[in-house]
């Protein structure tokens, strides 16, 4: 493979990292208190562990075929025609989540920023950028990621200085809801955190493989895991529990009441960063959209299915916006995920283990 299209470690930490962290990140705080209450914070150690398990599962089912993508290698293990109903599932469900990473943009950038502007326009400010990024090959995404990942620094010190104003009784006392209720609130922070299932899709195009690629995917999932925690812990310490269950998106109403001597709206510079956190996650799943276009359709360039992809994700999201729509959406979503991140791979894996079907490498 030409290594103008590979990617190093660093790149497939940069690219699983900011996959995970998406849209997920404003009213995960308060979806998690709503199942686990101020306890939601272990949840997410708990969660981050949950996926490394699954991304064990992933990582050794690449390695069996480690220089072909799910979309190209799924069709030996189980047969052309199961191979691509399972490839058009996936497909499926990359349009389907870029879909609502567009729509609760669009809600979100309406309710803080732009409250008059068309919702068209909102879409398209996303779906222009992120497409344009998408066709690009793989190794300009794995720069553009590490470049921007710079900006969770002042993200994380952004709320870090809330901290003046924590209160530790708040979360007192840890584990009050008990360990049962703690380890069924992990669903929420799964879905939340999800996006390490693209490892099956970038893979083949990681220069150093094998234990180096393993240690990057633990690296990411560590830093997720962390970053997550930190931000839920900060929110949780914060607010009062009378005060979180009336907030939906807890972190920036948190920030907006920070202010200092020339910025005065703290939370619209934490919006600002999280836009691009938004947009390398519609990046990515636009990504493995177009790729699984491509090899269905046998093209050899990614353009026009990245374009395919894209169009369809902009139009399905223009159909319907309101915040019990997106949010109905989303649970069904968060359902099918479970099958995607982790149910598929692993009999993806056991059946190529039980048959001995692997990549043969000459």
């Amino acid at each position: 493979m030409k290594t103008t299209n590979t990617i190093n470690h660093a790149q497939l930490f940069f690219i699983i990292f900011q996959t995970q962290v998406g849209v997920g990140v404003l009213s995960l705080p308060s979806s998690l208190y709503a199942d686990a209450g101020t306890d939601g914070w272990i949840t997410l150690l708990i969660t981050g562990g949950a996926i490394q398990l699954i991304i064990f599962i992933l990582y050794f089912l690449s390695e069996r075929f480690p220089n072909l993508s799910l979309f190209e290698y799924v069709p030996k293990i189980i047969g052309k025609f199961a191979g691509g109903v399972v490839s058009a599932l996936y497909i499926a469900f990359a349009i389907a989540t870029a879909v609502i990473v567009l729509e609760l943009f669009e809600t979100t950038i309406k309710t803080w920023i732009l409250f008059r502007t068309p919702m068209l326009v909102i879409l398209l400010l996303l779906t222009v950028s992120g497409t344009y990024l998408a066709i690009g090959k793989i190794k300009v995404m794995g720069r553009f990621y590490q470049f921007v990942s710079i900006l969770i620094i002042p993200l994380v010190v952004m709320s870090a200085y809330t901290l003046k104003d924590a209160d530790l009784r708040y979360i007192l006392p840890i584990g009050q809801n008990g360990i049962g209720t703690i380890f069924k609130a992990t669903q929420k922070g799964i879905v939340s955190m999800l996006g390490f299932e693209i490892v099956l899709f970038v893979y083949p195009y990681v220069q150093k493989k094998g234990k180096t690629a393993l240690k990057s995917l633990t690296i990411a999932n560590i830093a997720v895991t962390g970053l997550y925690t930190f931000l839920t812990f900060t929110t949780f310490v914060f607010f009062s529990p009378a005060q979180l269950e009336m907030i939906p998106e807890p972190l920036v109403y948190m920030l907006k009441g920070v202010s200092f001597i020339i910025v005065d709206r703290v939370d619209l510079i934490f919006l600002s960063i999280w836009i691009i956190s938004v947009m390398t996650s519609y990046v990515s799943y636009l990504y493995i959209a177009g790729r699984g276009i491509q090899c269905l359709t046998k093209r050899k360039k990614t353009t026009v299915p990245i374009l395919i992809a894209s169009l369809t994700a902009l139009l399905l999201s223009t159909l319907s916006h309101d915040r019990y729509t997106v949010e109905m959406i989303s649970g069904y979503h968060a359902k099918a995920s479970y099958f995607f991140a982790f149910g598929i791979p692993f009999v993806l894996l056991i059946i190529s283990l039980v048959f001995k079907k692997k990549e043969n490498i000459q």
